[in-house]
């Protein structure tokens, strides 16, 4: 594979070089490229995450969305596999070390790499690399460039006898003949020998200011000389001065550029209106007149800007930012760091979401920033910039890139800030949050609980942060199975808040609707939906019907109202709430396409199953044009899609797409993620539906072991398995083994989840099923008409749970010979269903068709 690796010192013309390559690849006239990508090569870091953006919005199959160095790798197989043509660029390579096994593969014909570097090392001919030593033009080189430049211009007359003599006073450096050619042209009135005597004349004042030692970056004295020539004359601009304090902000940022809207800032324009180290002020300019600064920059060739615009329109050749960085004061740069900060921070998106391109720029030249001048955020106390990127790769779904920024964040903060600092408290609280996301609930308790202590300890343990923290690790307490104690953790919770902040302030609110959740996972759905009701009134009037929190209680307060056996309800709340949603957040808002998840979910219980796989193939298409291919909402939507058509009748298509989806969430998140065991589950059940023939049971089985190891014995998950273990042994032809593995659970799921629970009752009510399968069907009508009882009084008499228990017990009775008990339990199933669910729920048609059979046998008796 053709792989050119261009060789030479700073300013030498490798990147202009590099980016014709980029240019003609992009020229459909041209050597047109499929896809071209361009890498600023300066740490390894940089290179994997440019490769993992370029690998979600090819969409390439495979990407996971959350895992940084995995999603590299996908790209790179990608180019090595694929049939698409591309270039990628590497550029300003630092570091060969950075590079190692990032080099893209493929045939010739179709994949091309440019590489740039200052370094110059045996490596760099390896894996059949072609090495090109990129020095300074020939002389006739340079005078052809300076004769081009000025005569396309229009401004031929400025090349008087001095060119010669003004390229190699240049030194024949591309960059630096790139500066003198645009301050001729900007300035239109001097020849090359009246910047050949200004050169010479700021050559001989900058070997004091500049002495060669001080050239690091061995991007020749020429480059600084006419980087000082050309900022002098855009400083003498109005407003005065403004241009060297503008392209101090520009040499701190990302060399590969950053939004057009940093200088439309107030921090913009209060830095260019600043004094300087030396005590010059300018007044105040507009955003108008801090862009028109930038256009005079461009015009000297210290600036770019793209006129197509996009995210990076804007940036610093890496060589003039490193002489800008070199020959600036300390204090003065000190001051530009403050200011790109500050700019930052203020063009940061509220909802990160709408523009992921927009927000990796930013997270990208907030790294290019904090690289720049080492732990000059932390002492300048903006570190909150450095927090607020952190938080946008949770937004992004890349929880796994979040875990190791938020652990060296909390090291820096530990080192900067002290070990008792709320802000370093606040950063280890973070990589407990990205931990549980990331599929680690444990990690995240854990890590929690520590910081909550320390907190306390600290803070108070009635302190705000304590109680986040807290409430955060009663969370994740509840995803790792401890739903009983995420329920008394956040009691705790609430009764703290309500003394510390009040019954009405939103974080006192936010944890009275975090109880009513885990109310409803502890097994009484009604009481949840009835506190989220009633948090939902107080929000309304506090917050305002269309705050977000109000529109999230309204959400899951449809979700509860379902569980708690009014699907046809929870759909048609949800759908209102819907309208709302689109209207206050828009169509793509994260919030918007959850509730569009949860209404096709209730449309799917309330009896259409076809409409709700309708509604989430929709869903899917926009999950994965906001999100991408492998998000994990994405990935969710997938999941559901292949249930509601598995219910829908096509059980062979539903474990097929549990199939794929298993490939892939296993690529995406790991084997033992809890989302891959529950598409295990999935997939188990489907591929029993679809063919009798297969052992469930032992696939259920071999999911067992996973879900002991992983979770733990008593995880609500894994007394789930050990119940479908049980269920599919006696659909495999042994009624006995499900009796006898059913006994085995209940027990289990009494003591942990407790007696009344739903998942309690369904383990007694398929314990009786499997009763009378085996024979004992006086067994199975006793426990039969106890479960009933019972989830009467739990679940209420028009719960489905309750009315499929009323229907099972008339079949049982009309087996044992009691027409009339079958009759009143039948009916009363079939009435409840019909009112409950509609007359063409299935649950509904098998009753109703129950008590045709029932009829016609009495008929005929």
């Amino acid at each position: 594979m053709p792989t050119q690796v261009l060789v030479g010192g700073g300013g030498a013309g490798k990147s202009q070089l590099a980016a014709s390559f980029a240019y003609r690849a992009l020229d459909p006239q041209g050597d047109r490229r499929d896809v071209v990508i361009w890498v600023t090569a300066i740490s390894r870091e940089t290179i994997q995450l440019t490769y993992a953006e370029a690998a979600r919005r090819l969409a390439i199959h495979g990407t996971t969305g959350n895992d940084v160095v995995h999603d590299a790798e996908v790209l790179l197989s990608w180019l090595t596999a694929g049939t698409k043509s591309w270039l990628v660029v590497l550029d300003d390579i630092a570091d060969m070390r950075d590079v190692d096994g990032l080099w893209p593969r493929g045939p010739g014909d179709r994949g091309h790499v440019v590489a740039t570097t200052r370094r110059k090392e045996p490596a760099l001919s390896g894996g059949g690399r072609n090495v090109v030593d990129v020095r300074t033009f020939q002389p006739e080189e340079s005078v052809a460039y300076l004769r081009q430049r000025l005569s396309s211009a229009g401004f031929g007359h400025l090349l008087d006898g001095s060119v010669d003599e003004l390229a190699e006073a240049l030194g024949h450096l591309p960059l630096a003949l790139s500066h003198a050619a645009a301050y001729l042209i900007r300035k239109q009135r001097f020849t090359c020998g009246d910047y050949l005597e200004r050169y010479v004349e700021q050559s001989a004042s900058l070997a004091e200011l500049l002495p060669g030692w001080a050239d690091t970056e061995a991007y020749g004295r020429p480059v600084a000389v006419t980087l000082t020539l050309g900022l002098e004359a855009a400083a003498a601009l109005p407003p005065v001065g403004a241009a060297r304090k503008v392209l101090q902000m520009a040499a701190l940022l990302d060399a590969a550029g950053h939004p057009v809207r940093v200088w439309d800032t107030r921090a913009a324009a209060a830095h260019a209106a600043r004094p300087n180290a030396s005590g010059d002020v300018a007044r105040m300019p507009s955003p108008e007149d801090v862009w028109e600064t930038c256009l005079a920059l461009h015009s000297y060739g210290l600036l770019h800007i793209d006129s197509a615009g996009g995210p990076r329109a804007v940036g610093v050749h890496a060589v003039t930012a490193r002489a800008v960085r070199e020959s600036a004061d300390p204090r003065d740069l000190a001051q530009a760091a403050d200011a790109a900060a500050d700019a930052l921070a203020e063009i940061w998106p509220d909802h990160t979401y709408l523009d992921a391109d927009l927000v990796a720029v930013l997270r990208a030249n907030v790294d290019a920033l904090s690289r720049s001048l080492g732990d000059h955020l932390w002492t300048s106390n903006r570190y909150r910039l450095l927090y607020l990127a952190g938080d946008s790769l949770f937004d992004a779904g890349l929880q796994a890139a979040a875990i190791g920024y938020w652990t060296e964040l909390a090291a820096s903060a530990l080192r900067l800030l002290g070990p008792g600092h709320p802000e370093m408290l606040a950063a280890r609280a973070r990589i407990g949050r990205a931990q549980g996301h990331a599929g680690d609930p444990a990690a995240a308790v854990r890590t929690l609980r520590q910081v909550a202590a320390e907190q306390s300890g600290l803070l108070g343990p009635e302190h705000p942060s304590t109680l986040a923290s807290l409430q955060d690790l009663a969370r994740w307490r509840g995803h790792a199975g401890d739903a009983g104690g995420a329920l008394a953790a956040t009691q705790d919770v609430l009764a703290a808040r309500r003394r510390v902040l009040g019954p009405l302030h939103p974080e006192t609110l936010a944890s009275r609707a975090t109880l009513a959740r885990w109310r409803g996972e502890t097994g009484d759905a009604t009481a949840a939906a009835k506190g989220l009701e009633e948090v939902f009134e107080d929000m309304r009037d506090i917050l305002g019907a269309n705050h977000p929190a109000t529109l999230k209680a309204r959400n899951n307060l449809g979700y509860w109202r379902g569980e708690a056996g009014d699907a046809t309800g929870a759909a048609q709340a949800l759908e209102a709430l819907l309208e709302d949603r689109l209207r206050v957040l828009g169509p793509d808002h994260p919030d918007t396409l959850n509730t569009r998840n949860n209404m096709a979910y209730w449309r799917g219980e309330a009896g259409d199953s076809a409409g709700a796989a309708r509604a989430l193939e929709q869903l899917l298409v926009d999950r994965t044009r906001i999100l991408g291919a492998d998000h994990p909402h994405t990935l969710a939507t997938r999941s559901n899609l292949a249930y509601w058509r598995g219910k829908a009748g096509d059980a062979t298509g539903a474990a097929a797409a549990f199939r794929d989806l298993l490939r892939d969430r296993i690529k995406v998140l790991g084997p033992d993620h809890p989302d891959v065991l529950d598409t295990r589950a999935n997939l188990s059940r489907w591929s029993g539906e679809a063919d009798a023939s297969i052992d469930t049971a032992a696939a259920f089985k071999a999911l067992l072991i996973d879900r002991l190891r992983v979770l733990g014995p008593d995880h609500p998950d894994t007394l789930t398995t050990r119940h479908e273990v049980a269920r599919w042994s006696g659909h495999g032809g042994d009624p006995e083994g499900a009796v006898r593995g059913l006994e085995d659970v209940l027990p289990d799921r009494s003591r942990i989840l407790g007696a009344d629970h739903p998942d309690t009752l369904a383990t007694r009510h398929e314990l009786a099923h499997w009763q009378a399968e085996r024979g004992d069907l006086e067994a199975a009508l006793s426990g039969l008409a106890d479960v009933l009882a019972d989830r009467l009084r739990v679940l209420g008499a028009e719960h489905p749970h309750t009315l499929v228990s009323y229907a099972e017990l008339g079949r049982r009775r009309a087996e044992a010979g009691d027409v009339a008990g079958a009759r009143r339990a039948l009916e009363s199933a079939a009435a409840g269903q019909s009112r409950v669910l509609g007359e063409h729920h299935p649950d509904a048609r098998a009753t109703r068709a129950a008590l045709d059979r029932l009829q016609r046998r009495d008929e005929q008796a």
